[in-house]
């Protein structure tokens, strides 16, 4: 059979059916990942869950950065322009880059070094596993990822607690983490991808021809998405360390604790957007602007809805399910977490706006774009974490994603 003929024979998922493995996938990895923070807080101390939050709001930034967005570089390449291989290679050396820069930022700024780069190791593995789920992202095999991603979360849970149970120790938690990463990256995502490493994307190519400047070309079109990517997640991070320098590990941990809980309607929107990005970048390659639109249209309606009632909930319930959660010391950031869910809403419709921009292959203006948030960010921060503490960071959170989510509307404007 030929392999435009295998293609054939193959039946796509629904978009509907991707949807719901997406939120599947990412809800049930984003809810382990919550979990990991209870089991923390409960097992352990405040300043434990500082410790850990510290080692995420330092290895994320680093690893995301390193990865050049390359996953979004390759669902977004439906004419199989450069070949799988060359994407993994990229990927493992950019994670072994990433653990030297984490190692210097421990060495030079004191940090609990076990922690941090145990952490650090674990974002890693996860940046490694990724490239292999940005296969299976392109094919539409969503239901792989989300299985991927559950074992993921379930290890990291079952590792976590039985290590900090068993040893009292953070830094031996983390360890548990860094190895239910590395397992799920060689037993689950690399073998799930692998039978699709010589098939071309999901549509035919127009036409074939071998990227003439390999890897540095590839380099060159990933570069501006993945350091606005880096960006985007050092944004995130820049009120935590307003906060951990300020106020130390414990209100840092206070802060994290809160902001976990919006985690749901982030995981939910990502997957909206993961879904819809192989689709929306298949209807841009075929000429159809109204049905790109359309689709965009009626995702950002969506985002808008459901993110309300989020915020109504946070607002109402919030320091009663905190308090519930993890313990009376949290109960007093009920209004910091109704924040936070304003800041979701408004991330919300960034992750449909990325989407639309990436499947326009608009990589350059993202990197603007985010370099102003980023900025937006520090001055908030600055501005209001002294004088508000938690509630400020918060508030810090959503001044930085309003403006994130206008520019980046402005941006998706001018492209289409």
């Amino acid at each position: 059979m030929t392999a435009t003929g295998h293609r054939a024979g193959r039946v796509r998922p629904s978009f509907s059916g991707n949807v719901i493995w997406g939120v599947a996938g990412n809800g049930g990895y984003a809810l382990c990942q919550w979990l990991v923070l209870v089991v923390v807080a409960r097992l352990g101390t405040a300043e434990m869950v500082g410790q850990y939050a510290l080692g995420l709001a330092v290895g994320a930034p680093v690893v995301l950065l390193a990865s050049l967005s390359l996953r979004t570089v390759l669902v977004t390449d439906p004419n199989g322009e450069h070949p799988f291989r060359r994407y993994l290679r990229i990927r493992l050396a950019a994670m072994a880059v990433a653990l030297l820069v984490i190692a210097a930022i421990v060495v030079l700024f004191r940090l609990p070094a076990a922690v941090v780069l145990l952490v650090g190791a674990a974002k890693a593995f996860d940046g490694v596993g990724d490239i292999y789920l940005g296969l299976l992202q392109r094919h539409h095999d969503q239901r792989s990822i989300a299985a991927a991603q559950l074992v993921n979360g379930g290890l990291t849970v079952a590792l976590t607690a039985a290590l900090l149970y068993g040893t009292s120790s953070i830094a031996w938690a983390a360890a548990g983490s860094a190895a239910a990463s590395l397992i799920t990256w060689l037993m689950c995502c690399a073998p799930f991808a692998g039978r699709f490493h010589n098939r071309p994307g999901p549509r035919p190519p127009r036409r074939t021809h071998r990227a003439a400047g390999g890897v540095g070309e590839l380099l060159w079109v990933a570069l501006p998405l993945g350091l606005a990517s880096g960006l985007a997640s050092l944004t995130v991070n820049v009120p935590r360390y307003a906060l951990q320098d300020r106020l130390g590990a414990a209100a840092l941990g206070a802060f994290a604790a809160a902001g976990y809980l919006v985690l749901t309607g982030n995981v939910f929107f990502s997957a909206v957007a993961q879904t819809l990005l192989p689709r929306l970048a298949e209807l841009r390659a075929n000429g159809t602007p109204e049905g790109f639109r359309g689709l965009l249209r009626q995702a950002l309606l969506g985002v808008g809805v459901a993110g309300g009632l989020g915020v109504w909930a946070a607002w109402l319930f919030g320091s009663g399910l905190l308090r519930r959660l993890y313990g009376e010391q949290y109960a007093g950031q009920g209004r910091v977490l109704a924040v936070l869910a304003l800041a979701m809403v408004l991330g919300g419709a960034c992750f449909v706006l990325d989407a639309g921009l990436s499947a326009a292959r608009r990589f350059t203006g993202q990197l603007a774009v985010n370099a102003a948030v980023l900025v937006t960010a520090g001055l908030a921060a600055l501005l209001l974490v002294p004088r508000y503490g938690a509630l400020g960071a918060a508030w810090a959170t959503v001044a930085a994603a309003a403006v994130h989510c206008a520019l980046k509307l402005e941006v998706l404007r001018r492209a289409l």
